[in-house]
């Protein structure tokens, strides 16, 4: 077993090895520096209070794995919902946003974030890492130990029920201008 000593210099040696490339890739999930290099730091005293931290096989892995999913908590609902308007804002016309149609543009957007946040668990993750945090497919197998072609039968899952959703939502909406405009 380790003195204290060695211990502290193998923390010491893995913090300074990795500190810097796991606050680059949550800054890439979070958009916040701040953020990112709190959960950075917080993964690593986590990682520090642990008693089995020795039985860790790779310890890079693990704290890679853990910022990432520190970082996905973080982003969470709110801050998707967030990227999610201003994603909708952009492709919208800046002239004639009126209450109205901003409540709407709200209505759509906590639909779409429902429609979301139903899907299956991992589905949903895989979904997310895809489309929110710009991971490739091959990223994500490697992050979540699955392989490739699950990730693409997760993103078809995802984006089927997606389409199943918008078109459901786009035949309302023409009933309501048929029944009203007709």
């Amino acid at each position: 077993m380790p003195d204290k000593q060695e211990n502290i210099h193998f923390f010491e040696e893995l913090f300074r090895r990795n500190y810097p490339r796991l606050c680059q890739r949550v800054f890439r999930i979070t958009k916040d520096l701040e953020a990112a290099e709190d959960i950075v730091q917080e993964v690593f005293i986590s990682f520090w209070n642990q008693e089995q931290k020795q039985q860790i096989d790779t310890p890079e892995a693990y704290l890679y794995r853990a910022c990432i999913n520190r970082a996905l908590n973080f982003t969470g609902k709110d801050k998707r919902q967030t990227q999610l308007r201003a994603l909708y804002q952009e492709q919208q016309p800046r002239a004639g946003n009126s209450p109205e149609q901003q409540l709407e543009q709200q209505e759509l957007e906590k639909q779409v974030q429902q429609t979301i946040e139903s899907l299956p668990p991992m589905c949903r993750k895989v979904f997310l890492l895809s489309r929110y945090e710009e991971m490739s497919h091959k990223e994500i197998a490697e992050f979540l130990n699955i392989s490739p072609n699950t990730v693409d039968n997760h993103i078809k899952k995802a984006l089927s029920i997606l389409r199943k959703f918008l078109l459901t939502l786009l035949l309302i909406l023409c009933k309501i201008y048929f029944t009203f405009f007709g």
